[in-house]
């Protein structure tokens, strides 16, 4: 008799609202995908939830302007935000403005794997020519381990499991939050945020 705890709706609706459901989730995604009354329970809450099949990932996503019109003609009060937004740092922000860069180029060219995996070298090579000058080696590898953290934080790489040396998953939830079409938007963006003195953009933009 296994003694793997059980998991239920409950715990697919609170991981989905601190992030993204994959095909690897084991019961998560069992329970995403058979449940067919959790888009109308988000719906209520004023949140889209989308499961991609192709991909192999379940997100929700924030109303957009159009969604909300429509809320408004019908004679009803916006909805209040379930999911509020977060801000990033610079440097995170720029990462995954990168990786989703890098992540285009692979569907583009790649024909062994509809994953994009980077190492930690890759992903230090991303980074090392926006460093300060001033970092040594040493401050420049915390720094950048403070990014990839960060970045982990918010679903958009994943650390792959029992590797001797680190190897990350960029997950295809980036492919949402950034359209390919609004990369030099959000790059233009960055540059006005290493510009100010806060340097910080909202998670709300990716």
């Amino acid at each position: 008799m296994s003694n793997k705890p059980l998991l239920s709706r409950r715990h697919v609706i609170a991981r989905l609202i601190n992030g993204a459901i994959y095909f690897d989730d084991g019961d998560y995604w069992s329970i995403l995908t058979e449940d067919p009354t959790l888009s109308e329970y988000f719906e209520e809450m004023g949140v889209k939830l989308v499961v991609d099949h192709e991909l192999g990932m379940g997100y929700l996503r924030p109303l957009n302007a159009a969604e909300e019109e429509e809320i408004i003609a019908a004679g009803q009060a916006p909805i209040p935000k379930v999911i509020p937004s977060k801000t990033l740092g610079y440097y995170p922000s720029l990462l995954c403005a990168f990786l989703r860069q890098e992540l285009q180029l692979h569907e583009e060219h790649s024909v062994d794997s509809r994953f994009l995996y980077l190492g930690e070298k890759d992903l230090n090579d991303l980074l090392r020519p926006y460093l300060p000058e001033s970092f040594d080696e040493k401050a420049q590898r915390r720094e950048i381990r403070k990014i990839i953290n960060r970045v982990e934080e918010i679903g958009v790489l994943h650390k792959m499991p029992n590797r001797s040396e680190a190897l990350y998953r960029v997950e295809p939830i980036i492919r949402a939050r950034i359209p390919i079409d609004q990369i030099q938007n959000l790059l233009e963006q960055l540059k006005s945020c290493s510009e100010s003195k806060d340097g910080s953009i909202s998670e709300e933009a990716i």
